[in-house]
């Protein structure tokens, strides 16, 4: 299942203005008339249509919501049931390096976020 807050690059509880801002600024950018012989550049506008058709529609974001909550705790649940005996202690250096790569995502996702309020605000102030 696609995750439609991953492909706009929102948070889950962004407000109707910032899921709107998000889909004309990857509309723009994903839009094939810019990019006229490329598939992959279809495929991602066809993915960005698909998450501004379900996050748009309250009806829908609420299912979407409920669906992913559902596959995360199957997944929590999954992990739990593993014995501990099978999860070994990863070592110390791998812990703190998965870490640093989560912060710097995490900082990356928070720079795009700003972003795109910022565009959505310079765009709000020019109508």
């Amino acid at each position: 299942m696609d995750n439609h807050y991953v492909v706009l690059n929102i948070a889950m509880d962004a407000p109707d203005a910032v899921v709107r801002a998000a889909y004309r600024v990857l509309a723009a950018q994903f839009h094939p008339d810019r990019h006229a012989a490329d598939p992959a550049m279809l495929q991602r506008m066809q993915a960005v249509n698909a998450a501004w058709r379900v996050l748009s529609d309250p009806t829908l974001r609420a299912e979407h919501d409920a669906q992913l909550r559902r596959q995360w705790r199957r997944r929590a649940s999954d992990s739990a049931a593993v014995p501990s005996t099978v999860c070994a202690e990863p070592p110390r250096a791998r812990v703190d390096a998965v870490a640093d790569a989560a912060g710097e995502k995490m900082r990356a996702l928070a720079h795009r976020r700003a972003v795109v309020a910022g565009l959505y605000a310079t765009n709000a102030v020019l109508r």
